[in-house]
This record gives structure tokens, C-alpha cells and sequence, in this order.
């Protein structure tokens, strides 16, 4: 960290520049490098990214007819985002998110939407972290007919505190049963390419953990269910 001193030209910075960032504290203005915890990209990553390029490129590929059915969804309803919220999208947008859960279940993309439905949330739920496990817990045990329940993480950074929009990444399609518990560390680690030991031993940081139901067979799935903790 050090103190930065303005003069006549610059009064005022804020934000970052490369791996610097200023900042105002109570010692008075400082630069500070930014916290960075390497993290490989995973092929489970890898195989996302590559999906969502696929889907951008597909749909320029479909007929005008299969266009207006995702254009009519559009039209017909609001799209409730991953927050809870009604959202007005377009009908391309509808079907990369569409084709983006009916993917995360496994199932080949589709060219028009099935028939519109709305999909219950997890659950809440809590999180519970120590030395070899890292865990998801219902106050009772949960089961959703009918669906699976994505699980995403943040990555893990290395920071003591996080927004509770930070962007997060799916690391398992948890085929729901009636149980009380989740054990998410192998998963938590594959996907993030990291050693659960070695994390643990360093580790200072915030975690968030996010689940969604998918409805099985398409591609409506419901908003979030967040938890946070801190490490």
C-alpha cells in the first residue's frame, strides 16, 4: 500500500488501473494492489463457455418460424430473473437462457420453447465449511419432483467481504432426493481445479453458494436461493 499525494492536475482517482487500485480509507488516499488468487480455468468451465458461443451461433440458423415462437414468448410473459424480478427480454435472449439450463440437465438444444410454466424456488437454506467439508443444510429435509437444483459458487478469491451479486458459477447439477444435507467440497473443488486441503490452509475469505431449480425436460428454471459465508 502507498499514500498517494494529488496536485494542481490530478485532484482525484478512483477505481483500478492494472493490478492497482485507489482508494480512500482513513489514513487519506492510498493505492493499493488488488488481491488475486489465481484459479485454472476447469474443463467443466471450458465446456460452459464453449456451449454459450455455440448457442449465440445457432440461433442465427433458425427459421423465421421457430424465431417468432421464442419472439412470442417473449411477447406473452416477463422472464423472472435469477433475483426474483420481472424482466422484459427479447425472444433471442429467451433462448440462450433457455438453452443454457436445458444444457445444464444434459438435453440437445431446442429450437422453440415448450409450453410456459413457473418453476418453485430452493428452499433456503445455510452453509456450514470446515477442514474437509463444505456443506449445504435445510432447516428439513428437501426434495423438488420434478427438477434438479443447480448449485453455483463464487470463485475463491481470497477477500473478507463480497457483493451479494457476485457472479457465480455452476458446479453441480445435484439430482434432488429427500435429504436434509449436501455435500458440495469435491464438487466445489473440481470445478475450480483446486485442492480442498490446500484452499482450507490459506484460505481467508467470503463464499457465496446459489441454487436454482430446473424443470426437468426444458428449459424454465426458478430464481436463486443464496447463502453466504465467510471463511
Amino acid at each position: 500500500m502507498a499514500r498517494v499525494t494529488y496536485g494542481a492536475l490530478v485532484t482525484d482517482l478512483k477505481g483500478s488501473i492494472g493490478g492497482t487500485t485507489f482508494q480512500q480509507n482513513a489514513s487519506g488516499s492510498i493505492a493499493r494492489s488488488r488481491a488475486y488468487t489465481p484459479v485454472n480455468p476447469s474443463s467443466k468451465q471450458s465446456a460452459r463457455q464453449l456451449i454459450l458461443t455455440q448457442l449465440v451461433a445457432l440461433w442465427s440458423t433458425l427459421t423465421v418460424a421457430q424465431q417468432n415462437a421464442w419472439n412470442a414468448l417473449a411477447a406473452a410473459h416477463y422472464k423472472i430473473n435469477d433475483w426474483g424480478s420481472n424482466t422484459r427480454v427479447t425472444g433471442y435472449q429467451w433462448f440462450i437462457s433457455y438453452n443454457l439450463n436445458a444444457y445444464t440437465q444434459g438435453d440437445p438444444a431446442w429450437l422453440t420453447p415448450d409450453a410456459y410454466t413457473l418453476v418453485d424456488p430452493v428452499p433456503a437454506f445455510t452453509l456450514a465449511i470446515d477442514a474437509t467439508h463444505f456443506y449445504i443444510n435445510f432447516a428439513a429435509p428437501a426434495a423438488f419432483p420434478g427438477t434438479y437444483a443447480g448449485i453455483y459458487c463464487t470463485v475463491p478469491l481470497r477477500q473478507t467481504s463480497i457483493q451479494l451479486r457476485k457472479s457465480t458459477f455452476l458446479i453441480w447439477l445435484w439430482p434432488t432426493s429427500n435429504t436434509s444435507q449436501i455435500d458440495i467440497t469435491s464438487h466445489f473443488a473440481s470445478y475450480f481445479n483446486i485442492t480442498w486441503a490446500n484452499f482450507w490452509n490459506t484460505a481467508k475469505c467470503a463464499l457465496i453458494v446459489r441454487m436454482k431449480n430446473f424443470q426437468e425436460d426444458s428449459g424454465f428454471a426458478s430464481p436463486f436461493t443464496s447463502a453466504l459465508i465467510k471463511i
